[in-house]
């Protein structure tokens, strides 16, 4: 009986194979990006049109309406499901499976350019995005205090600890939920006005065209030449009551004559909550192609130089880490 050579080589050829398969899948294991869901690309498309002041029932009738129209008349449109709110609607658009996102988006763009001088003037730019399932947040956090106010924490989270997230490699978007903004309130006295003779389109005039910053010019020289711009940005109650609304009979009419300026806060329009008390959420996105695990890395590893940055009574918490979700999952 004669054994080949080969006979007795395939069990070794088998062996190094299996081995170097598995050598290469544990490398694989350990270095391959990881992520909670696959990057998938649904045909779906939302719009949000904005219309500051308008009831439900006149954003259905002045802007969603027409708008569902022009978009029903797009190519590869399966369905359009719209809704009317205070001051805003929102449209959700379901388009064919081969047709690319890109494309629809924006067919769904210019069909809005198409009807925009039939839209009301006070309409805003509609915002257009790609909906996307996968679209949840990496990392969330939570901004509390017992000392400080919601106001002075949206302060502290934006832009200080945004433009801190938003630097690194893999975020896309940081959001910031339950903030309270500045705002400098103007409350006219009708006596006032009608004393002084003065409209109310005369002061809102007035605090659009005094209240900006915009260049007026440049300087030019033999070597160099340099911009001029009009430092007009009001920063205070104080400088906003010294602005000049009208003048009748030679006498200056300031804002402060006829209206009460006061520096507090707009209206609340979201709210945080963080084990019963009022805070301010940060969600943190990462952007397509980046793995889950590395982004989540380099927002705690940033999150825990930013907390030294912070006063004493301020607290940061990791409400939400998804990248510790992934690994597990991938260890299990």
């Amino acid at each position: 009986m004669v054994i080949s050579d080969f006979a007795i080589k395939r069990p070794i050829i088998t062996i190094v194979v299996m081995l170097t398969l598995v050598i290469f899948g544990t490398f694989a294991l350990f270095t391959l990006k990881t992520d909670e869901f696959p990057e998938v690309a649904p045909p779906f498309v939302t719009v949000a049109i904005p219309y500051p002041g308008g009831s439900p029932e006149t954003v259905e009738n002045e802007v969603l309406d027409p708008v569902e129209e022009a978009i029903s008349s797009i190519a590869g449109v399966e369905k359009t499901t719209g809704r009317a709110e205070d001051g805003i609607a929102f449209i959700l658009i379901e388009f064919a499976y081969e047709k690319p996102l890109t494309e629809a988006t924006q067919d769904v763009r210019d069909a809005i350019s198409g009807i925009r001088n039939d839209l009301p003037a006070e309409m805003e730019e509609p915002v257009i995005r790609k909906f996307n399932e996968t679209d949840y947040p990496v990392v969330s956090l939570s901004l509390s205090s017992a000392a400080l106010s919601t106001r002075e924490l949206t302060r502290l989270a934006d832009p200080g600890i945004t433009r801190e997230l938003r630097s690194l490699a893999g975020v896309a978007e940081v959001s910031v939920s339950g903030k309270l903004e500045r705002e400098l309130t103007v409350e006219l006295r009708p006596e006032a006005l009608q004393g002084a003779g003065v409209s109310v389109s005369e002061v809102v005039q007035a605090v659009q065209l005094q209240n900006l910053a915009a260049p007026i010019g440049r300087v030019e020289s033999e070597l160099e030449e340099r911009s001029i711009r009009l430092r007009g940005r009001l920063d205070g109650p104080d400088e906003f009551a010294r602005l000049v609304v009208s003048e009748r009979n030679g006498r200056l009419i300031r804002l402060g004559d006829i209206a009460d300026v006061r520096d507090g806060a707009e209206d609340q329009r979201t709210l945080a909550l963080y084990n019963g008390k009022e805070a301010v959420g940060i969600d943190v996105k990462k952007a397509t192609g980046y793995s889950t695990t590395d982004v989540a890395e380099r927002v705690i590893e940033r999150i825990d130089l930013v907390r030294s940055r912070l006063p004493a009574n301020v607290t940061l918490d990791v409400v939400r880490n998804a990248g510790v979700r992934v690994e597990a999952s991938v260890r299990n």
